[in-house]
C-alpha cells in the first residue's frame, strides 16, 4: 500500500502544521478541507482515503452533534483501511460529561473512532501560542490568571501528530498533549514584558464572532466559562516531560517560539 497521509483540515491552522510536519518529514501528503470537499458527503470522504495509510483528523469548528456525528461515520467507513488514524480533538476534554458542545462533540468524535476497527490515537491539546497577541504592554486572554497552562506551538502539535502516526504501540490511546512551560498567565505575559488581563469570555465571543462566525465563537467562549470555575483550574496543566518521553518529541520552549 502507498504511504500516502491524509490530513484532514489541512488548510487550517492546526492541520496546516501537521500537514508541513508530514510533508519536511518526507511523507507524501494529500489534504481535505472544505475546498476539497464536505465531511458529511460520504463520496467525497472515501474518495479522499483511496490510497491512504495513515490519517490525520481535525474536525471543522462545527458543533452540532448530529453534523458532526455524520462527519465521523463517514471517516470511519472510508477509513477502514488505514495503518494509523490520529484524532486531534482541539480541546481537552473533561473526565465528566459537560452541557459544552465543543467538548462533547468531541468526546463522542473520539469515542466513536477508538470503538471502530481503525487503530485510533486521540491527541488532546490545551492553547496554542499562536492564539496569543500582546498589543500596547497587555496580553489578554480569557483564561483566569492563576491557572497554569501547557500552552503549545502549532508546529510542536505536528511534531506530536507526525509521532503518533508511526507508533504502532499507542493505538487505542488517548493522550494529553501540551507544550514545554507549564505557566500562568502573568508568567506568560512576562515573556513578552506585558501585563496579564483575563478577558471575559463574553468579549472574546465578541471578538470572535467576525472571524469564525456567531454559533462558533459562541460555542468556543463555551469552554472558557466552563474554564472560568475554580474547580477546574488544573484543566490544561501538564507534564511536558512524559509528553516528551511517550513520543520522543523535544517540545519548544515559550521564550524561544516568541524569538522566532
Amino acid at each position: 500500500m502507498t504511504q500516502t497521509h491524509l490530513v484532514i483540515g489541512a488548510t487550517g491552522a492546526q492541520g496546516g502544521a501537521v500537514a508541513a510536519r508530514l510533508a519536511r518529514d518526507g511523507h507524501t501528503v494529500r489534504g481535505f478541507s472544505r475546498k476539497h470537499g464536505d465531511l458529511a458527503d460520504p463520496v467525497a470522504v472515501r474518495k479522499a482515503f483511496e490510497g491512504v495509510s495513515r490519517a490525520s483528523v481535525t474536525l471543522p469548528l462545527v458543533f452540532d452533534a448530529g453534523l458532526v456525528a455524520r462527519y465521523v461515520d463517514n471517516i470511519i467507513a472510508a477509513a477502514r483501511h488505514c495503518e494509523r488514524l490520529v484524532l486531534n480533538t482541539g480541546n481537552r476534554l473533561p473526565s465528566a460529561r459537560t452541557s459544552v458542545a465543543a467538548f462533547e462533540t468531541r468526546r463522542d468524535a473520539a469515542d466513536a473512532l477508538l470503538g471502530s476497527e481503525i487503530p485510533t490515537v486521540v491527541l488532546r491539546p490545551p492553547v496554542y501560542l499562536e492564539n496569543l497577541r500582546p498589543a500596547d504592554g497587555v496580553l489578554a486572554y480569557p483564561i483566569p490568571p492563576g491557572h497554569r497552562v501547557a500552552w503549545l506551538s502549532q508546529a510542536d502539535l505536528g511534531a506530536l501528530t507526525a509521532a503518533a502516526l508511526h507508533r504502532a504501540d499507542l493505538a487505542g490511546t488517548s493522550i494529553d498533549i501540551g507544550g514545554r512551560d507549564v505557566v500562568t498567565g502573568p508568567e506568560l505575559a512576562s515573556v513578552f514584558g506585558a501585563d496579564y488581563v483575563p478577558l471575559p469570555p463574553d468579549e472574546f465571543e465578541a471578538w470572535m464572532a467576525p472571524v469564525l462566525g456567531g454559533a462558533a465563537a459562541a460555542a468556543v467562549a463555551d469552554t472558557y466559562r466552563w474554564l472560568s470555575s475554580p474547580e477546574n483550574a488544573g484543566f490544561y496543566d501538564g507534564d511536558p516531560t512524559a509528553v516528551e518521553a511517550l513520543l520522543g518529541v523535544e517540545l519548544t520552549p515559550i521564550r524561544r517560539w516568541a524569538a522566532g
